[in-house]
């Protein structure tokens, strides 16, 4: 028994001894990597990591694009290329903006720039549908209840 335990005893040793040159191998390249980190983020060369942008739908109450883009040209009018460059982002969204504004009646283009609609041609309650007036026909509370129109006669039976 007492064989077996020196055995095993000079073998863990022996491996020991193989694997701390590597240990200390170790130990330096991570110090070196820690130095590094901190040279290149203490001075200016380096940029320091950008910060985490947020993806999906923004947060309620945080201003939209839209909104954004609307704050640009109550400024004095703005074009697509400098609201972009403003905002940070792609133009190619930035005129999707700008047409749906536009055909709301929001602003309208001048030449090349954008600006608030101040005509008072604004179109911003056309979408704006009165309600049935009540006249006691039966056929409105069929549509109501969300029968179609195939199935109205039925509905009538």
């Amino acid at each position: 028994m007492a064989d077996t335990a020196d055995r095993i005893l000079t073998d863990l040793r022996r491996r020991r001894d193989e694997l701390r040159p590597l240990v200390t191998e170790l130990e330096r390249i991570e110090a070196a990597i820690d130095a590094l980190e901190r040279a290149n983020t203490s001075n200016g060369s380096g940029a320091a990591p950008a910060p985490k942008r947020r993806r999906g739908r923004p947060r309620k109450g945080d201003p939209n694009r839209t909104d954004q883009f609307l704050a640009l040209v109550r400024e004095g009018g703005t074009s697509i290329s400098a609201a972009a460059q403003e905002l940070g982002i792609g133009p190619n969204y930035l005129y999707r903006i700008a047409n749906t504004l536009q055909s709301e009646g929001t602003i309208r283009k001048e030449g090349r720039e954008y600006v608030m609609n101040v005509d008072g041609e604004s179109t911003e309650n056309a979408d704006v549908v009165e309600p049935p007036a009540e006249d006691g026909d039966d056929d409105n509370l069929v549509t109501d209840e969300g029968v179609n129109e195939g199935t109205r006669e039925i509905a009538q039976e």
